[in-house]
């Protein structure tokens, strides 16, 4: 292994072993490398690999380090842990989980199942689903476990009103359910990890002392409960090291706090802190944009991007009449792309909406360019797919209630839904797992529907024996045979039953390939790792289409060239955040993404008329746009250029100085708005040199300025003077506005 190919503060990285270190990467900074590099150093320097834990946020992250590290010091590495922190918990959890209360068989629910719960939860309780939608409970379930509240917990701090306690209501039946079913949901296995730890604390000094030297990858998208996972496990040892990028924390959403990054210091006073801001992705232009729009973020740690690459192609700028006519550029470009002989691979075009690929998806089938959609379907999100889990779900846990009546009438067996509410009823009468009254069937069971449940008990019974003989993909392949599931396509001649048997064919191709390349052949073992996987793990490394993706989807992802579409305010930036300035902080960071997902070009293109949503809009150019100073953009319109020297202005970025980032007590909810009001420090615009008290001699009637939020106005009025001095502003898109003009963030833009 040798060092010296490294930078110098990469090198550093690598070098500096000991204590907290932050490792600030921008992005294409080589952090990857940078993390492997300095795991293989520990190994050189005669550290245990079974005494390293490195956390990922993919699985498919995880192997790439895991190889990568092997190759730099040429010897097994297989007793470290390198994984995602859902399967580092699953790790833990299989080995101690019987101590609080759950058996080591346990059924890991995706968001599928966790919605069926939620239905049943709903139903049993007699509340509208109308009135309360499965997803917003859902959602509200994940935000509580994300801080570590109970349901009580999360009740106490909600509005406390009558929806609030049925949403509590649903909670508490949820919870009950998933206990009774031996099941998690993914949130529970973090949260079930740190009640072991923090219950049993000889559990948790086997893992401090196990795990000497901890890494977490992208520390930007830690949630509350890995924060403290990660603390608990190096509160001896203080060898943490943590790598991310604060100006790429794009998740809040959903649960990721940004604190984590920003307050590290405050953490760990001794900290080492090394920033990676070398590029070796994208052209000097590119970089100079994204520098130039993540300077306006207020919230963050100072860095600046550089590279050592050429300037490269300017960032064409693109105003279409509507969002057709946005399409059809962007397909024309990809055309001439196509003629250049540039690989469809490289190629991606990302929009803030999943509702804006409608359009782009109708025009590129009529210009006949293949392309994909990122985010669709999965894979194991299938109908077929999932049948096929729930069988083999059950066998190895007959208390998975969900997977049960899932596959109960799947294939059909004469089995109806009255029959299936009867057993469920008699199964909570008698406090019993459903899957322990087939066997002992109430007299309210027509004769026919009796046959019918002997045979799927039967054929259970069958199938659990012959999983503890038979190796992994010749159960599985059993399995498919004996339910019927292929059989029942197999049958039928038509085109979707035909895609149904070939993915039940593809699951059948995942168990002998998970069998022929890890270490646990087990069915438990499977099922877990197929839990685990995610969309980026399953993305193809050359695919020969044009990739269609969400921005968020993009993160970690790059592309020779990238299409940024909807580049319009109320789209992007959001209409939610436009008016709440953390939310703006974290659109302007989803847009930094977006840019430096580019290698060599950069297209950027807005609509002045869009339809969406089944509504017209005439939204100005997004604040992004203004962000980026005009020296970098090439500006087209429909027919060509847009002649000089008529140059759309650009607001210059803040210069910010070194501040410390007050984000009030821990127990405070995620995202502050009220800590990033920093006295001293103006958010937005730079006051110009020659403004003072008397601005109002600056404006007069008819003027056109530029406000920080609402885009280009023209003034209608200037009242008062001094202090008390007042601006009226007619903006295109908000309306009028009247502001303080000492205080306003407005500039005069030449017309």
């Amino acid at each position: 292994m040798n060092l010296s190919v490294l930078n110098p503060m990469q090198k550093k990285a690598a070098e500096t072993l000991e204590g907290p270190v932050l490792i600030l990467a921008g992005a294409g900074s080589g952090k990857t490398r940078t993390i492997t590099y300095r795991i293989a150093n520990l190994i050189e320097q005669g550290v245990a690999p079974w005494h390293i834990l490195a956390l990922t946020f993919t699985n498919k992250a995880a192997r790439e380090m895991k190889d990568r590290v092997q190759r730099l010091v040429g010897s097994d590495v297989d007793e470290m842990w390198l994984g995602t922190f859902h399967s580092v918990c699953v790790r833990i959890l299989r080995r101690d989980i019987e101590k609080i209360g759950y058996q080591r068989s346990f059924t890991i629910y995706d968001e599928d199942d966790q919605q069926r719960v939620i239905k049943d939860a709903l139903k049993a309780l007699h509340y509208d689903e109308k009135q309360l939608p499965p997803r917003e409970i859902r959602a509200k379930i994940g935000d509580a476990k994300n801080k570590m509240l109970s349901p009580d917990e999360w009740f106490q701090e909600s509005p406390r009103d009558y929806r609030s306690q049925q949403i509590h209501d649903v909670m508490r039946y949820y919870e009950e359910r998933l206990k009774n079913a031996n099941a998690l949901d993914f949130d529970d296995l973090l949260l079930c990890t740190l009640q072991l730890f923090v219950e049993h604390p000889p559990v948790l000094d086997y893992y401090r002392q196990k795990f000497t030297y901890v890494h977490v990858d992208e520390y930007q998208d830690t949630n509350q409960a890995q924060y403290t996972f990660v603390r608990l496990l190096t509160q001896n040892s203080r060898n943490l090291c943590v790598v991310g990028d604060d100006d790429q924390s794009i998740y809040g959403w959903r649960g990721a706090d940004i604190r984590n990054i920003l307050d590290f210091e405050q953490d760990f006073p001794d900290a080492t802190v090394i920033k990676l801001e070398q590029n070796y992705r994208s052209t000097a232009n590119i970089l100079d944009a994204a520098n130039q729009v993540i300077a306006h973020n207020t919230g963050r740690k100072e860095k600046a991007l550089w590279t050592d690459e050429d300037e490269g192609e300017k960032i064409r700028l693109y105003s279409a009449g509507d969002e057709r006519e946005e399409a059809a550029w962007i397909c024309t470009i990809i055309r001439k792309l196509q003629k250049a002989e540039k690989s469809l691979a490289e190629i991606a075009v990302l929009y803030r909406t999943h509702a804006q690929s409608r359009v782009l998806e109708e025009m590129f089938m009529r210009a006949g360019i293949p392309y994909r959609v990122f985010g669709g379907t999965k894979f194991y999100d299938r109908k077929e797919v999932k049948d096929a889990l729930a069988y083999l779900r059950l066998v190895t846990n007959p208390a998975d209630d969900v997977s049960l009546t899932r596959i109960i009438n799947t294939p059909k067996r004469s089995i109806g839904d009255t029959t299936v509410t009867a057993l469920q009823e008699y199964a909570r009468e008698e406090e019993l797992p459903l899957f322990s009254v087939l066997s002992d069937l109430p007299d309210t069971i027509s004769s026919r529907a009796k046959k019918s449940i002997s045979a799927f008990s039967m054929l259970l019974m069958k199938l659990t024996m012959l999983k503890d003989t038979l190796p992994l993909s010749e159960f599985v392949d059993t399995m498919l045979s004996e339910t019927g599931l292929k059989a029942q396509f197999e049958i039928e001649d038509s085109e979707e039953a035909q895609t149904r048997l070939e993915n039940l064919m593809e699951f059948a191709g995942a168990a002998k390939e998970f069998e022929q390349q890890s270490q646990d052949k087990t069915l438990e073992a499977f099922l877990e790792n197929v839990s685990l996987v995610t969309d980026l793990d399953r993305q193809e490394d050359a695919p020969q289409y044009v990739t269609l993706m969400t921005l968020h989807s993009a993160k970690g992802l790059e592309y020779d060239d990238v299409f940024m579409a909807g580049m319009e305010e109320g789209i992007f930036p959001s209409m939610r955040s436009i008016t709440e300035e953390n939310k703006m902080e974290e659109e302007r960071r989803l847009c930094y993404v977006g840019i430096t997902r580019a290698k060599k070009r950069l297209y950027l293109s807005f609509a002045r008329r869009r339809m969406l949503y089944n509504q017209i809009t005439h939204n100005a150019p997004s604040l992004f746009l203004k962000e980026i100073p005009g020296r970098l953009i090439q500006e087209e319109w429909p027919g060509g250029a847009r002649p000089a020297p008529a140059q759309r202005p650009m607001a210059q970025p803040v210069s910010q100085p070194a501040r410390n980032l007050s984000f009030g007590t821990p127990g405070m909810a995620a995202g502050c708005p009220a800590a990033l009001n920093i006295p001293g420090v103006q958010k937005g615009f730079a006051p110009s040199p020659a403004r003072s008290l008397q601005t109002n001699a600056l404006f007069k009637p008819g003027d056109k300025v530029l406000h920080r939020k609402f885009g280009e106005g023209t003034v209608q009025q200037v009242t008062g003077s001094g202090a008390d001095a007042r601006i009226m502003i007619a903006f295109t898109a908000y309306g009028t506005r009247e502001f303080s003009l000492s205080i306003a963030p407005i500039v005069k833009i030449d017309t």
